[in-house]
């Protein structure tokens, strides 16, 4: 009787142990890498729940839910309600339509939220974030979003309250300048000084102002990169 290498048992044990978790997701298949969710089988199940160690993730409509991340690749949702959370370590994350709160968050991507009714937290490393909120104004629905590098548009809707503070660091040599680009009569400052703790020198432009009684927190910050604030 032959025995088996130590080494050669790695291989084995790594293929047993993905073929196990690919089973135990339930209705999902790989096309050309990506994960697809089976919008009707999906919506029997509960909240979508995907790992995954590479590779782009596709879900269609996640009618009770998503929560969704990967370790390099990009993140696409459909439609989804209750809640979304996804996260990427390397690539864009975009949603479509929301019935609830999002959290985004990217090492290093853009961020796109079409029509999202719910509060909102998006965060990427390096990349543009494109949120738009809809909806009617009665419920608390704070957003917060923040880049480290790219510029940063929010739309919520007109009769949206909220008390907004805005914070737009430019470093010295920046390629070019930025602006906080506003409709609501938002009052700005601009720092005089360069800050050298951060290593680069920077400055800072500041915009804040309320809308309405304010119920709503939104905050957004971002490094060279412009702001933009609108209504609809």
């Amino acid at each position: 009787m032959s025995l088996r290498k130590p080494g050669t048992l790695l291989p084995i044990l790594i293929s047993a142990i993905v073929s196990v978790a690919l089973v135990g997701c339930k209705d999902a298949d790989s096309v050309n890498g990506d994960f697809r969710i089976d919008p009707a089988a999906e919506g029997q199940s509960g909240a979508v729940h995907i790992s995954k160690m590479g590779d782009g993730i596709d879900v269609a409509s996640a009618p009770h839910g998503a929560d969704l991340s990967t370790m390099g690749g990009d993140i696409h949702i459909g439609d989804v309600a209750s809640f979304a959370k996804v996260k990427t370590m390397g690539g864009t994350i975009s949603i479509d339509h929301a019935q609830g709160p999002v959290d985004a968050k990217t090492m290093g991507g853009e961020i796109t939220l079409g029509h999202v009714n719910g509060a909102i937290k998006a965060t990427t490393m390096g990349g543009d974030i494109k949120a738009r909120m809809v909806g009617s104004s009665g419920e608390k629905r704070d957003v917060e979003l923040t880049s480290m590098g790219g510029t940063v548009e929010l739309t919520v809707p007109k009769d949206f309250p909220m008390e907004v503070r805005i914070t737009l660091t430019y470093t010295k040599n920046a390629p070019k300048s930025y602006e906080i680009v506003n409709h609501i009569g938002l009052d700005q400052r601009e720092s005089t000084d360069w800050d050298y703790s951060h290593g680069s020198p920077r400055k800072y432009i500041r915009a804040q102002g309320r809308v309405g009684n304010g119920q709503n927190r939104v905050t957004i910050n971002t490094i060279n990169g412009d702001v933009i604030l609108k209504q609809e």
